[in-house]
């Protein structure tokens, strides 16, 4: 069923009929947090309630939808389509690096293929019914409006950061082990043992180490040729705001290939279960 629902979003992303629909849905997923986030907080604890608060009854209606809907087969596997539809976003960070220039952030479509594919797809396979998603996006989208009210940084920091990092570091980490395999492994592999010294418990970390993971996945001699490219005049100096298109070809090309391969186990593990191999 999960194959079913990547290759319909797909279809339906490519001939862009999902726009408005995404559209409505994250509207209306904005009103519902900011219900939960209205007020001013006076402590840590008050901002970590208002994520179990928004989160709570998510789950409550999604967990008494699964028991109404799983014995209806045809009924529940479209409830469990809509919601990825809804929230998995296959192919949006494609797009997003289509209209990468030299001129804005280029790690932005690398970011949303994290955080709006890799991980609700992980997410989605984990917890059923679209439990993990959902709460997933709620912790998202609460994170990024407590940013955007200019919070205190520290609280930020402290708590936020924090909240972002639990609900990113399994899924990132499981990238980065597909990174490694559809890129340099040797390189991207010793690089991730060796940044366990340096370990933080921190969104901000967890994205860096991204990053580095995808430029080193590409090849050193590619990163430091876009580097010579881009800036001349600072030969040796690394650019890390922009990338030339042939960059950014290689890292799409990293960036798909490590989607396939999870894709692929998936698959197996699919597989596997309808001939009994795994129950």
């Amino acid at each position: 069923m999960l194959l079913i629902s990547i290759l319909i979003t797909s279809i339906l992303e490519q001939q862009k009929l999902l726009i408005k629909t995404r559209t409505f849905f994250n509207i209306k997923l904005l009103q519902y947090v900011r219900l939960f986030i209205s007020r001013n907080f006076t402590n840590q604890r008050e901002i970590r309630y208002a994520y179990l608060m928004a989160c709570t009854p998510v789950v409550l209606v999604l967990i008494l939808l699964h028991l109404i809907l799983a014995r209806y087969i045809f009924i529940y596997f479209l409830f469990k389509l809509i919601i990825f539809i809804l929230c998995v976003q296959v192919l949006t960070w494609k797009e997003e690096a289509k209209s990468t220039n030299l001129n804005n952030k280029s790690f932005a479509f690398i970011h949303t293929y994290a955080t709006r594919f890799f991980v609700p797809l992980f997410w989605f396979l984990v917890l059923p019914s679209g439990i993990g998603v959902g709460c997933y996006l709620i912790i998202m989208s609460i994170s990024a409006e407590l940013k955007n009210k200019g919070i205190d940084l520290v609280v930020y920091n402290v708590v936020v950061d924090k909240m972002l990092f639990y609900a990113n570091v399994i899924p990132y980490c499981i990238l980065y082990i597909f990174i490694a395999i559809a890129g340099d492994f040797e390189n991207v592999s010793h690089y991730i043992v060796g940044q366990r010294k340096n370990f933080t418990k921190s969104f901000y970390f967890l994205d860096d180490m991204l990053n580095d993971s995808i430029l080193i996945a590409v090849d050193k001699d590619r990163y430091q040729a876009n580097s010579d490219e881009l800036d001349n005049a600072d030969a040796g100096q690394i650019k890390l705001d922009a990338f030339t298109p042939q960059m950014t070809t290689y890292i799409i090309a990293v960036l798909y290939r490590a989607g396939l391969f999870f894709i692929g186990i998936i698959a197996l593990m699919a597989i596997g279960h309808l001939i009994g191999l795994i129950s």
